[in-house]
């Protein structure tokens, strides 16, 4: 099931209204469960076998690593192997049929196996409790029904946040109340992700699909169907996490915040803590950070020509390291690796500028006039390259010439530009408001009308954007 789907909102409103009937915490939690695992089941019901298998062997693993402590970090690997090959084989076993082929038998050839939806990011967010308990950085949960609505909480399952056993562990096992506030707020904030991804991202999303698809684009097409991308994928993306977050927020459970105008970012450092934050943190704490200190990544993985042993070099070889497996995280095609190669490579870059500009320059203001669009151009690129799965496409296209180009196709990347100036001015309207007007205005008594007004543009606009082909998210094919 989908939250753009119509038979979400009655889904969603019997869960509710079940959900807040019950006075307990249990029950309310059974409620969850239940509503959990039909939401994930709903249209491929053996995918459940899937959830609740990476589900029941990290708790497990939970209370295994408690029950033998000196066998925690075998258990660890035992279980981050097993989930990780999971992955690996529904993710990755198209690419290793189409690559050998040729050594294959039929048998073999012939088998399709589909991706899962959300396997990449429930794995992900088991893992997390698993590692952390044996690092003893959350307890072991010891109620089953607890840790099963960790595992498969409907609302952040599918596509995230890549939540925190140390954030959610403690609101399944506190009492909620129904708050009116909460689900005020709530609800604006899943009405305003509604609108971001129907009326938005879906109205740009054939425009851009027909550039990426044309055979022979010119270069202004090329990179406007880029920038047109850049835009839906933030639309895309961050309304799913509003939505998420918003109906979550309704049944009094408070997920982390996932976007935080990553479009804003001066810097390749800053950008990564501004988009999909959950799963930036997550590489931070578990790949990133471990590749720092590994004594095996020292041992075996070696960078040319660096002499000896420096902190910018130790940490350049983790970040390589971390937004690889990013890359491969994300797709078995090649654009994927180089799209994580390539976000390392500008990191890098700009960690070795700013570490060689004066301190008197750095703090000087008015500098992110001119680092943020810069930015946002090297963002763009990578938009393009995570886009297109051809390299040889990608390669060919940008080394177009900027000034040929058709009529028509001249027209068509004005277009989209115009289209993606369209659709970004919500967006910025609403920065504009979240950062300058709120906080002067929340306690205002005529805020509330104003807000309601806003609700019901946005509810018109969704419904009147609504088509009957829906588009899913993109963060569904990962």
């Amino acid at each position: 099931m989908s939250f753009v789907q119509v038979e979400f909102l009655g889904f969603f409103l019997t869960v509710f209204a079940l959900y807040w009937a019950f006075p307990t915490v249990k029950l309310q939690n059974r409620v969850l469960i239940l509503a959990s695992f039909t939401f994930y089941g709903w249209v491929h019901p053996w995918m459940l076998a899937l959830l609740a298998a990476v589900t029941l062997v990290n708790y497990g693993a939970g209370r295994a690593i408690v029950a033998r402590p000196e066998w925690g970090g075998r258990i660890v690997g035992a279980t981050v192997a097993l989930c990780i090959a999971a992955l690996c084989g529904f993710k990755y076993f198209g690419w290793f049929v189409e690559a050998f082929a040729e050594v294959l038998p039929d048998s073999v050839r012939l088998l399709r196996v589909g991706l899962p939806l959300g396997l990449s990011f429930y794995t992900f967010h088991n893992l997390a409790y698993t590692i952390d308990v044996h690092r003893e950085r959350v307890k072991m949960e010891p109620n089953v029904e607890t840790y099963l609505l960790y595992g498969s909480y409907f609302p952040q399952l599918v596509a995230g946040p890549v939540e925190r056993p140390s954030n959610m562990m403690p609101q399944f096992n506190t009492p909620r109340q129904f708050d009116v506030e909460l689900v005020r707020s709530g609800f604006g904030l899943a009405l305003w992700g509604a609108f971001k991804k129907i009326a938005l991202a879906d109205t740009i999303s054939p425009y851009v699909d027909a550039i990426f698809a044309h055979p022979d684009p010119s270069w202004a097409m090329v990179w406007a169907g880029a920038l047109g991308f850049t835009v839906q994928a933030l639309a895309d993306f961050s309304g799913y996490t509003d939505i998420a977050r918003g109906t979550s927020r309704m049944l009094g459970i408070e997920l982390m915040k996932n976007f935080d105008h990553p479009y804003m970012a001066a810097t390749p450092m800053e950008f990564w803590q501004r988009w999909h934050i959950s799963f930036s943190t997550w590489l931070r704490d578990y790949v990133y950070l471990p590749a720092c200190f590994s004594p095996w990544v020292r041992r075996y993985v070696t960078l040319p020509f660096t002499g000896e042993w420096s902190p910018f070099w130790h940490t350049t070889r983790a970040l390589f390291i971390t937004m690889l497996a990013s890359g491969i995280w994300h797709g078995s095609t090649w654009n994927f690796v180089v799209w994580g190669l390539y976000h390392a490579t500008m990191a890098t870059i700009y960690t070795a500028i700013l570490a060689k500009l004066p301190k008197k320059l750095k703090k000087q203001g008015g500098w992110r006039w001119v680092t943020v669009p810069l930015q946002f151009g090297v963002t763009v690129l990578g938009m393009y390259i995570f886009r297109e799965p051809l390299l040889s496409n990608s390669w060919a296209r940008l080394q177009l010439n900027p000034f040929d180009g058709s009529r028509e196709q001249w027209i068509v990347a004005t277009s989209m530009v115009g289209l993606c100036i369209a659709a970004s001015l919500p967006l910025v309207a609403a920065m504009s408001f979240e950062k300058f007007v709120l906080p002067k205005v929340e306690r205002a008594p005529w805020l509330l009308p104003l807000q309601t007004t806003a609700w019901a543009v946005f509810a018109i606009a969704v419904f009147s954007s609504v088509r009957t082909t829906a588009t899913d998210f993109i963060y569904f094919q990962f």
